[in-house]
């Protein structure tokens, strides 16, 4: 029997009983004219107690699941019909025979028995298709998954470590796995994953550390152990991860490993990823997506944007869906640092590789040690003649690419570019032809057959690499941003950088990098090359370059640019600088192209700004209209009107929602609300916990100092969570933010507060002398102005210069300010430029400040307005100022001069 044919019987007898059906309907529109039976009647003798399901039977709508019920209709509609009428007629008697309906339903459900069976045998085919379907888009995977037994360290990103014995390294050529030592992380790292095959759950966990210290290998090994009957899926890159999940290969029972996940999320589809990623973790599992990262880069993926200077615009937010994705992790932190006692007992092991880093790792940072990391610096610094050189030129233009911004993949041609900036006038007359091949031999390199300088970078397809592209070893990454922090790289580089990068996301990370530096001409090429190759924003920071000088006319004319390739929030700008001209009627002829945009952000910002609404209704539709688009800030917006309105429970419903969808600020007002308004310590320190998980710590710095009175043990923990940033090290403070590390002064401000009124005079300079003895850069900072201001200039001076050789920039400045009131302007010029060059965000400023005070006004207004050339010189005026917009010399319409000026 053919589909159609199958079809048709079923439906003939389908469509035969709702006919019989709909003349039964009519029949009880007959009797009902005498009265009675109502459809409730006819639905409590069917026993279903719902007339509308009588009346769809009744209209042949819908078939009855059960016959008992339609006879229990029967049977009443025959009583009422003698009732009326005594003998009821032929045809009606006919219809109201419980026999017919018997036989017409066994109709039916043979005939949809038959078509099941048919459907059945149909489905097995299909499933089979569909299996062969699937098999046929996974070959065409290259990075499809594959057993978890079938994945040899080596190809997982786990490093080689050093073999600790002399002599060549026999073996699985020479890669070496030292036995491993489970640590405190393993066993929470393994809890997660035993919870995902336990419970049938899609879980993400996230391995962070710093460079180098065993997190691949941590989780290589709890996979192995905790799933072995597993698939694994690896993709190399992000076209690879988006076609698996395209493909919906990420199966139950199946690991996704994403190694070095902020080269995913933090390249130019990361936000792609990050969603698809979200809606993976959102099926049904058992599924675990297994990612390891530095602290650094999730750091930089969960902050939010600070504001700008002013209120011209919120500041753009590059990473809202991987921030989001990150707050669904279970994070393991993996310290650098083995115990001390488990260092001391590797010392005996028999394990040759192990007894070696115990014994060398000072520190007790083995896995590093076990990469080879000492002689991998070594190899680099020490590599000074010909043709060595060359090769340490081009690994040290790659340091400096990634410490400045550009992504893990570097082009040769980037790196051939760069390279004659490192290289001294002789070593550039003795290089020959083959120069750049004798580089790339030497910086391929393995050092102790471990690890080279540079490295090659996987092809996407999993065999081979791709030509013409390099990637750094990571902890020459690591070393570059401390070792090189206050060096910044000539017109050779910048110039290499401006035509070789990766990708527009890297000219604007680099452009970023320049700006920083006052290298003003530089980032305005290089935003321009990122907004002409597809970053959007470029034209709108271009513009705030602008608008600074007084040149609105350019500026305007950039943000439109900016809008039309798709920056929602350039419009926002540019309304928000007709509010500050009191042109109030031009920012609202903007309102309406704003809205268009659909973005939450501008609808937030809208929101916000009352000269732009038309009153609370509208700010309110605003603001919901963000919220249901997914904004977290907007439902933070909204519940703050709540709570202003009175409505706190209204207020404290739209704060949990908000901190859901991961905005911190939510949980601040949520831990206020909780101790100002109701006494609930346990509860605010509960959000303030949120709020640390979310990656806010300045919730659990202000909360623990109104806490500490009542409850001080409670107090003491939440000051000390705020201290150490959630597991911050003292040493890793000089790569901190300034808002990061004020939040780490209030936490350690609380504590010493504490001490010192617990347990008298001096406690509280003892724990803050303490962390700088430990090595917290930032305090050995706060305790050299508190000398400078109430004590002695020498030690002031001493503490400064120590923080500023451990590579904190703002003690430049410090001491700068400190050798011009000694009358030494010419070393605290020099450490003014040098704080330039490491990137210190008001070094700029301090300069320019310098220059005025010892009488060079002229040249200073031209720093803040121009910036400096590559070389670090004065420049010449290069911005084409409009007629009648160039502020005159001493005005300084800049922000970062106004601060400097205004701190002064």
């Amino acid at each position: 029997m053919t589909d159609e044919v199958r079809q048709e019987s079923v439906q003939n007898a389908h469509d035969a009983f709702l006919a019989r059906l709909r003349r039964l309907g009519e029949l009880h529109g007959r009797v009902r004219r005498g009265g009675q039976p109502s459809l409730n009647v006819l639905a409590k003798a069917a026993g279903v107690g719902s007339k509308t399901t009588v009346g769809e039977w009744l209209k042949g709508n819908r078939l009855p699941q059960h016959l008992p019920d339609l006879l229990g209709v029967v049977r009443a509609l025959h009583v009422a019909a003698q009732e009326q009428w005594g003998e009821v007629p032929g045809p009606d008697r006919d219809l109201l025979d419980p026999d017919a309906w018997h036989s017409l339903h066994a109709a039916v459900v043979r005939d949809q028995a038959r078509a099941t069976g048919e459907a059945v045998r149909a489905e097995r085919l299909g499933r089979t298709w569909d299996q062969h379907e699937a098999q046929r888009r996974l070959a065409g995977l290259p990075d499809r998954p594959r057993p978890v037994a079938a994945w040899h360290p080596r190809n997982l990103g786990v490093h080689p470590a050093i073999s600790g014995a002399p002599g060549p390294v026999d073996g699985d050529c020479g890669f070496v796995l030292p036995t491993y030592v489970p640590r405190d992380h393993d066993r929470r790292l393994r809890a997660f994953l035993e919870r995902a095959a336990r419970d049938g759950d899609a879980v993400f966990v996230l391995v962070q550390g710093e460079s180098c210290t065993g997190k691949t290998r941590t989780a290589y090994e709890a996979v192995r152990t905790c799933l072995p009957e597993w698939e694994l899926a690896f993709p190399k890159g992000s076209e690879s991860l988006l076609a698996l999940l395209a493909a919906e290969a990420v199966g139950p029972r199946t690991v996704l490993w994403l190694d070095e996940a902020q080269d995913f999320l933090m390249g130019e589809r990361g936000e792609e990823v990050a969603r698809q990623l979200r809606r993976l973790l959102e099926r049904p599992g058992p599924v675990v997506v297994l990612a390891t990262m530095w602290q650094d880069h999730r750091r930089t993926l969960v902050t939010r944007p600070t504001a700008t200077a002013t209120a011209a615009a919120p500041a753009r937010d590059p990473h809202p869906h991987a921030r989001a994705l990150l707050t669904l992790a279970d994070s393991v932190h993996v310290s650098a640092a083995f115990p001390p006692d488990a260092v001391a007992r590797l010392r005996t092991t028999r394990d040759a590789a192990l007894a070696t880093a115990a014994h060398t790792s000072r520190d007790g940072t083995l896995a590093q040690t076990l990469a080879a990391a000492p002689e991998l610096v070594a190899f680099h610094e020490t590599s000074d003649t010909v043709p060595a050189c060359y090769g340490k030129a081009v690994v040290t233009a790659a340091m400096d690419a990634r410490r400045l911004g550009h992504g893990p993949e570097l082009s040769d041609a980037l790196l051939r570019a760069a390279a004659p900036a490192y290289l001294s006038e002789a070593q550039r007359t003795a290089a020959g032809p083959d120069w750049f091949a004798q580089a790339l031999a030497h910086a391929g390199t393995r050092v102790k057959g471990v690890v080279a300088l540079l490295g090659e970078v996987p092809d996407a397809g999993g065999m081979g690499a791709r030509p013409d592209v390099r990637r750094l070893a990571d902890y020459l990454d690591h070393h570059g941003r401390t070792a090189r922090a206050y060096v910044c790289p000539g017109a050779a580089f910048w110039e290499a950088v401006a035509r070789g990068a990766g990708s527009a996301l890297d000219l604007q990370e680099l452009a970023d990098s320049a700006y920083r530096r006052g290298r003003y001409a530089v980032a305005d090429d290089l935003r321009r090359r990122a907004a002409e190759r597809g970053y959007a924003p470029a034209w709108t920071e271009m513009a705030y370059f602008r608008e600074d000088r007084g040149c609105r006319a350019e500026a305007v004319e950039l943000l439109w640019k900016g809008h039309a390739a798709g920056d929602t929030g350039a419009l926002t700008t540019l309304a928000h600088w007709y509010l500050e001209d009191g042109n109030r009627d031009a920012a609202l002829r903007l309102v309406p192209e704003i809205e268009r945009t659909g973005d939450p952000q501008a609808l937030l910002s809208l929101a916000q700004t009352p000269e732009l609404v038309g009153g609370d209704a509208e700010a309110e539709r605003l603001a919901r209209a963000a919220a249901a688009l997914g904004d977290a800030e907007a439902l933070t917006f909204l519940g703050r009107r709540r709570m202003l309105g009175g409505d706190g429970a209204a207020a404290e419903e739209l704060f949990r929602r908000a901190v859901s969808a991961g905005d911190p600020a939510a949980a601040f007002e949520l831990a206020r609300m909780k101790l100002a308004d109701e006494g609930d310590v346990a509860a605010s320190v509960a959000a303030a916990r949120q709020a640390a998980e979310l990656g806010d710590f300045f919730t659990m710095g202000m909360m623990a100092q109104l806490v500490i009175s009542i409850d001080p043990a409670e107090g003491r923990r939440m000051a000390r969570l705020a201290a150490d940033l959630g597991g911050v090290s003292p040493a890793q403070t000089v790569r901190l933010s300034a808002w990061e590390n004020m939040v780490r002064q209030q936490g350690l401000a609380v504590l010493a507060d504490h001490a010192e009124r617990t347990q008298g005079d001096g406690a509280g300079e003892a724990v803050l002398r303490a962390a700088a003895d430990a090595g917290d850069l930032h305090v050995m900072t706060w305790l050299a102005h508190r000398e400078r201001q109430f004590g002695d200039p020498a030690e002031a001076e001493a503490l400064y210069r120590a923080a500023a050789e451990g590579g904190y920039a703002p003690a430049l400045l410090s001491l700068a300010w400190q050798r011009h009131e000694a009358g030494d302007d010419e070393e605290a010029e020099r450490l003014c430029r040098t704080a330039v060059d490491a990137g210190e965000p008001r070094a700029v400023g301090a300069l320019a400040q310098l220059w005025e005070k010892t009488g060079d006004r002229d040249g200073a207004g031209r720093l803040v307005l121009y910036g400096l050339n590559p070389d670090g010189t004065p420049t010449t005026p290069w911005l084409p100022l409009r007629e009648g917009h160039e502020p005159a010399m001493g005005h300084y319409a800049v922000k970062g001069w106004i601060e400097v000026r205004r701190a002064d």
